[in-house]
């Protein structure tokens, strides 16, 4: 879409949310726009009616880009219908407007992924022991993209019970090696990311590209986390 705005907008949290976190004065779900389903395809988070009502106007008037902790099934879940580019799995892959991977990010994301897989694997092994260990009900679960292991996220199955999540996870930074990860902390999800997994790289990338083929136009950045910072 030359000549409009770019405007590059984290999902979860920015444009919808869970019941859960619309709070006790939501307004009820016949007067909410679905925003994403779950696994099922149940609605799971919801637009209220600005939200939606800026969604639209987003879509029809500047070309709109998530940017997103999602992978690319869970970015397949979402009801917004995106025309363009997509930036998805904390920036890991870049998806082209047809829905497939760009190549030459694919192969920059795997080069720099080589050293981490088995990384991965044994933090989530650890964690997964630890938190058995200790009588927590929480999960550690990797994320893949590309057929490889790309981060790793854990959660408590109750959101009432931080404490003992980040407790858990501060005992398992003295557990395992974190040389070459950052952490990204938000609510209920602790992510273990390698350092190029990081949406302000994907941005970058993807905005340096975009330069070479459209005049240039305004970039708008929306997020709710510090994981948006970047971008």
């Amino acid at each position: 879409m030359p000549n409009t705005p770019l405007i590059l907008a984290d999902l979860d949290d920015t444009l919808f949310q869970t019941m859960r976190k619309l709070g006790p004065d939501a307004p009820p779900v016949d007067q909410l726009a679905v925003g994403a389903y779950d696994r099922e395809m149940k609605p799971r988070s919801f637009m209220t009616a600005q939200q939606s009502m800026l969604v639209n106007w987003m879509l029809e008037h500047a070309e709109l880009i998530p940017v997103t902790a999602r992978g690319t099934e869970e970015i397949s879940r979402v009801a917004i219908k995106f025309k363009s580019w997509a930036v998805t799995t904390h920036g890991a892959v870049i998806l082209k407007p047809d829905g497939t991977p760009d190549e030459d990010w694919q192969a920059f994301m795997l080069a720099r992924l080589v050293g981490f897989h088995d990384r991965i694997q044994l933090i989530q092994e650890t964690a997964t022991a630890l938190f058995r260990d200790k009588g927590i009900d929480a999960w550690a679960r990797i994320n893949f993209e590309y057929g490889k292991p790309i981060y790793l996220v854990m959660k408590h199955r109750s959101s009432a019970k931080l404490d003992e999540l980040y407790s858990a996870e501060a005992e398992l930074e003295s557990l395992v090696d974190t040389g070459g990860f950052y952490i990204h902390r938000n609510s209920n999800n602790i992510a273990w990311l390698p350092h190029c997994v990081e949406k302000g790289l994907a941005v970058e990338f993807l905005l340096a590209k975009l330069s070479k083929e459209q005049e240039a136009r305004p970039v708008i950045g929306l997020g709710d986390s510090l994981s948006d910072h970047r971008f």
